[in-house]
């Protein structure tokens, strides 16, 4: 694959170092949540479908998930683009404080009313996924497309993650392709593809994803941001360690396989966003089938699997939050054939008990950061 503004590429590749104290502390929970919120958004906005677009499923305001919604609040954990107003996106649905009543409100540069905003926001898009998609990148042409700066970032990166990293913010980009060797100045979209050319230059970072090879950037160069840790840890209390394990059980048992259906979309939106849509339909579902000790034999990647427990994540008393492993999960989780790659998908629920959200953990980590309590025994005998 041949990528554009690629010259003055860095003198030497990443140190040595700083991959190893990245990949030491990298939690891979950060990296499949990306990839699930991009296979959703493609699920429900693929290229082809975009001159379809409506108003309606195009602003941000409306309930439902629409394009907008999906680029700045559901794929968050892609990229971040919060923090300008929403007429970043050309016209929103929403009020203001002159103004309380909620009504279609266009950019002004985008047109006066609904429809002649919508128009030229919408003609604006679909040009703009043609220049990404064009097999030489003009980023010229890419970078004085009328839409705003971050959310064009945003949608390349979405929808064309072999071209365009995943960062947005300007500021961004250039420190990190300064960093690394980019010469001169450049189009926000030349230093996202001058990055993704950096990420598979080195032979330690080409087969990463661009959320890993974002957050090792972050991590690397501009510490202060943060990087992406462990999202679980050990409850600051004690637990009772007594439960009616039995109720607990039966009451689970009627929302299980509500949340195991739901991890089931989950870890196929995963790999297709991860650019894997064959692997998604090789999924193997293993539920009836305990002894595995699992529920669903997936793929972490091309030819290494993935072992993947759907755990329902409930409240204690108290505070934090529970599940329930048996011990042929236990084992299976600890064995030499599964330990690196056996995944406890954690589902919580709302407040009407459906699956809302779910959180991928490495049984490795989440053993780490919680609390092991034994809750149930079974008592073999016989009668004389």
């Amino acid at each position: 694959m041949s990528l554009e503004g690629t010259t003055g590429f860095a003198k030497r590749p990443f140190r040595a170092k700083s991959l190893r104290a990245f990949e030491k502390d990298y939690n891979p929970t950060f990296e499949d949540e990306a990839h699930q919120t991009r296979g959703a958004f493609l699920d429900a906005f693929p290229i082809d479908a975009l001159p379809n677009l409506t108003v309606e499923n195009y602003v941000i305001g409306l309930q439902q998930p629409t394009f907008c919604y999906h680029i700045e609040v559901k794929t968050r954990s892609w990229a971040i683009i919060q923090g300008a107003t929403a007429a970043k996106f050309g016209i929103y649905f929403g009020r203001t404080k002159s103004d309380p009543k909620s009504t279609y409100r266009p950019t002004p540069r985008f047109g006066k009313t609904k429809s002649e905003a919508f128009e030229m926001v919408k003609s604006a898009l679909i040009d703009l996924v043609a220049a990404g998609k064009k097999d030489s990148l003009n980023f010229e042409e890419i970078d004085a497309n009328s839409l705003s700066q971050m959310f064009k970032a945003k949608i390349l990166s979405l929808y064309f993650p072999d071209r365009f990293i995943n960062v947005c913010s300007r500021e961004h980009l250039e420190i990190f392709a300064s960093k690394l060797g980019f010469q001169g100045v450049g189009y926000v979209s030349e230093y996202q593809n001058y990055l993704v050319a950096q990420k598979l230059r080195d032979s330690a970072t080409r087969s990463w994803s661009n959320p890993k090879f974002m957050a090792f950037l972050y991590a690397t160069y501009m510490p202060e941001r943060g990087a992406a840790g462990s999202s679980i840890r050990k409850p600051t209390k004690k637990r009772p360690s007594t439960v009616d394990f039995e109720d607990l059980q039966a009451a689970w048992a009627r929302i299980g396989r509500e949340s195991e259906k739901f991890a089931q979309k989950w870890e196929e939106e995963r790999l297709r966003g991860h650019g894997w849509p064959q692997l998604a339909k090789q999924i193997d579902d293993r539920r009836s089938r305990p002894g595995y000790g699992y529920d669903f034999r997936s793929f972490s990647s091309p030819g290494v699997p993935r072992f993947i427990e759907v755990k329902t994540v409930g409240k204690v008393r108290g505070g934090g939050y529970r599940c329930f492993v048996s011990e042929t999960e236990y084992n299976v989780s600890k064995s030499s054939d599964h330990a690196t790659e056996y995944y406890f998908y954690l589902v919580s629920l709302s407040s009407d008990g459906k699956p809302i959200s779910l959180m991928p953990v490495r049984a490795e980590d989440q053993y780490k950061n919680s609390e092991l309590l034994p809750v149930s025994y079974e008592m073999r005998f016989d009668f004389d």
